[in-house]
């Protein structure tokens, strides 16, 4: 029974841990610019419900924001420059409660790693 546990809390911390991977690089690459739309960073999503263990899923998904600046350098021809369409303060949050999250699942499965060491005193 107790390596269910530490299987689903081990399951936990992977899940989190690929938020975490995903909102971080969603972040990195905010800025980065592109000439064509086809270019552009595609944003990254996990995805439960893709998976019939409930295990994380990675997803991409192609958000362009537009801007018209035709000094830039990457301006395309009509003085276009594309962007991922990363809203900061939206995978900012996403961050938090992955780590908070993943702090919690940690916790739990060192509760379980006590309680299953006790256990074993108690049997001597």
């Amino acid at each position: 029974m107790s390596s269910d546990l530490y299987a689903i809390s081990m399951q936990g911390l992977t899940n989190e841990r690929a938020k975490i991977e995903a909102a971080s690089a969603n972040i990195a690459n905010m800025n980065m610019v592109a000439s064509d739309p086809s270019q552009v960073y595609r944003l990254k999503r996990v995805d439960f419900s893709a998976s019939l263990t409930g295990q994380a899923v990675l997803t991409e998904v192609h958000s362009v924001k537009t801007n018209y600046q035709p000094e830039h350098p990457l301006a395309d021809k009509q003085g276009f420059i594309y962007q991922p369409d990363v809203n900061l303060a939206s995978e900012m949050l996403q961050l938090n409660l992955a780590n908070r999250a993943y702090e919690a699942n940690i916790r739990a499965f060192n509760a379980l790693k006590d309680m299953n060491s006790k256990a074993m005193e108690i049997g001597k």
